[in-house]
């Protein structure tokens, strides 16, 4: 029997990109589901559930990522709801953050249940339902591995509810939620359309392939292995559970790494991809075919519709040259900015240099690797005063409040209330750096095959880099050599920070600093960062102040207590939903409870 919900919306493809919003249907409820465009217009809307405002290009960037140690607020925050991410976390209390992304992460499961849930009574070409279907499950995928890397152990629901009391189901063990996220991505893998298919179905619409699953299960594969690689200061007590990964074809992290590893060069070495050869191009975003690279894998597109791209309105500093509004005042503008921290390690591995200034010798300032000019906004003309403005890094002394911004969501049609400039969910580019990360996590020590592997993965990412010139090729970033790092574990700690340099801004920094456990986290992220506020960055008790009051007073700015940090790794359920699911059942077993 169908499904419906009381209001079906159903969003339409446009010239731009599958995912461009453009009015409703009036559709009756009986052609909802009746044909080849009825079920092209509900997949289209289960892609807009990743849209939503709570998440990616909005609050989840917002103020989960302000939890990964290398995303910072513009201005000081005095709420729980902001001094949470200076524990990596969130609270069971924080609405904005925690309950809204969780709300919109089950609103676009339930989209997809939906949607599969009445395919079968659809008079639709049977081949043609499964395409739709494999699709649906493409993205049902993407929102399970969110939740499971968020909150852990969460329910598993594969068709939608019909009453309310099938709503609060059991959560299940995180492994298993791994185990539904690669069974879908192998539905998709085998059923949705390939490149061709997808281009005669719905030409010049950017669609994704099947080889967006195969793509996102070499991620999720290293994200398992990055778990088992650190059992034991992780997020689940030793005591009382040992993760169960048979389902996945896993029984330890090498076999998880190995799986990563294969997959991800099966995407570069067969798959329909390919870098674009200039970096700067990814997010240049003046030339049509800007939105149409071969690199991009999965991607949410914007419109210019107001409020649409948070990730435009909040990155952005005021006014930057190269907008197309600076009439209008916004107080929303830079409110997500990289932290110091991260860009000191961004200048330290890409090749740059120390400042020259009395109050930064010690400090990296400046880099000639074109990835860190494209991304960022260190100098940048202010269209409203007509005056250059810098900010960090500079090589003399900046204000406490000078941050560098996030350049890489700068269109020429952004008018600080929107934007057109899309967000890549999975590039290529990623995909080399799973590779690598895979290798170099498989590697029993310098020069061994997997070291090699690894290094030669990381090099396409760096040659890339320094062809990203308007004429000849960049000094840096240098190719690494076998003999620049000492050891496995250094080479995966380099790796990590490579990711940040090619991949900051686009929603991937709360993930990879939580999935290695606290030990790392600590050594690589809260540790070195508290000693580089306190101890190195000029006026850093301003600058402290500014962005993380009262931390002067508790000594550090991000705990290095490992049991402190492994509470940390995931984010606290909801309020709202711990009150509803009360049954013994129904709660975490992890190692604080």
């Amino acid at each position: 029997m169908k499904k419906y919900l009381p209001l079906i919306l159903l969003a339409l493809v446009s010239c731009k990109g599958f995912l461009e919003e453009v009015p409703t249907t009036s559709l009756s409820e009986k052609d909802v589901y009746d044909s080849p465009q009825a079920l092209e217009a509900n997949i289209n809307g289960c892609y807009l559930t990743l849209n939503n405002s709570s998440l990616w290009k909005g609050t989840m960037y917002e103020y989960f990522q302000t939890g990964s140690g290398l995303i910072i607020w513009g201005g000081n925050r005095t709420t729980d709801e902001w001094l949470d991410g200076m524990y990596f976390t969130k609270y069971s209390t924080d609405i904005i953050g925690n309950k809204n992304v969780w709300t919109a992460v089950w609103l676009g499961i339930n989209r997809c249940n939906r949607l599969i849930d009445n395919l079968p009574d659809s008079p639709v070409d049977e081949g043609f339902k499964t395409e739709i279907e494999a699709e649906a499950r493409l993205i049902r995928a993407h929102f399970y591995f969110t939740a499971v890397r968020i909150w852990g152990d969460v329910p598993i629901l594969t068709s939608s509810p019909d009453e309310a009391s099938e709503l609060y189901n059991p959560r299940q063990p995180f492994p298993d939620v791994y185990a539904q996220v690669l069974e879908d991505l192998t539905f998709a893998e085998e059923h949705m359309r390939d490149p061709e298919r997808a281009e005669e179905v719905a030409p010049g619409k950017n669609r994704p392939n099947n080889w967006a699953a195969t793509a996102l299960k070499s991620s999720v594969y290293l994200t398992i292995g990055s778990l088992l690689s650190a059992p034991d200061d992780n997020f689940w007590d030793t005591a009382r559970r040992t993760p169960d990964f048979s389902a996945c074809g896993i029984s330890s992290a090498d076999d998880a790494f190995t799986l990563a590893y294969n997959t991800a060069v099966d995407v570069i070495e067969n798959g329909p991809y390919s870098l674009a050869p200039d970096y700067r191009t990814l997010f240049r975003w003046t030339e049509a075919g800007d939105w149409f690279l071969p690199e991009s894998i999965l991607k949410i597109t914007s419109s210019n519709k107001a409020g649409q791209n948070y990730c435009s309105i909040h990155m952005l500093p005021p006014y930057p040259e190269g907008s197309s509004n600076y009439a209008t005042t916004n107080s929303n503008a830079g409110r997500v900015r990289p932290s110091r921290f991260a860009i000191e390690n961004i200048l330290k591995y890409s090749g740059g240099k120390k400042g020259t200034g009395t109050h930064n010798s010690s400090l990296y300032a400046s880099t000639s690797d074109p990835r860190f000019a494209a991304s960022f906004f260190v100098k940048y003309l202010n269209l409203n005063t007509n005056k250059q403005v810098t900010a960090y890094p500079s090589d003399d002394k900046v204000t406490a409040s000078s941050d560098s911004f996030i350049k890489k969501y700068l269109d020429p049609t952004y008018d600080v209330t929107s934007g057109r400039a899309d967000f890549y969910l999975m590039r290529l580019a990623e995909v080399y750096l799973i590779a690598a990360e895979a290798a170099a996590s498989l590697s029993a020590g310098p020069g061994d095959n997997w070291w090699n592997l690894a290094i030669a993965n990381v090099n396409v990412l760096r040659n890339r880099a320094r062809h990203s010139v308007a004429a000849g090729v960049a000094s840096v970033p240098a190719d690494w050599k076998s003999t620049d790092f000492a050891s496995a574990d250094e080479l995966v700690n380099a790796i990590m920070w490579e990711r940040v340099i090619e991949l900051m801004g686009e929603g991937h920094e709360w993930f990879d600093t939580h999935r290695r456990g606290a030990t790392w986290l600590r050594d690589n992220i809260a540790a070195p960062a508290n000693e580089f506020y306190m101890g190195h960055l000029p006026d850093f008790n301003t600058y402290l102040n500014y962005h993380f009051p009262g931390a002067i007073g508790k000594g550090c700015v991000f705990p290095t207590d490992i049991t402190d940090l492994r509470k940390g790794l995931l984010s606290a359920y909801p309020e709202s939903e711990l009150r509803l699911n009360t049954a013994e059942s129904r709660q975490n077993d992890f190692f604080w409870q």
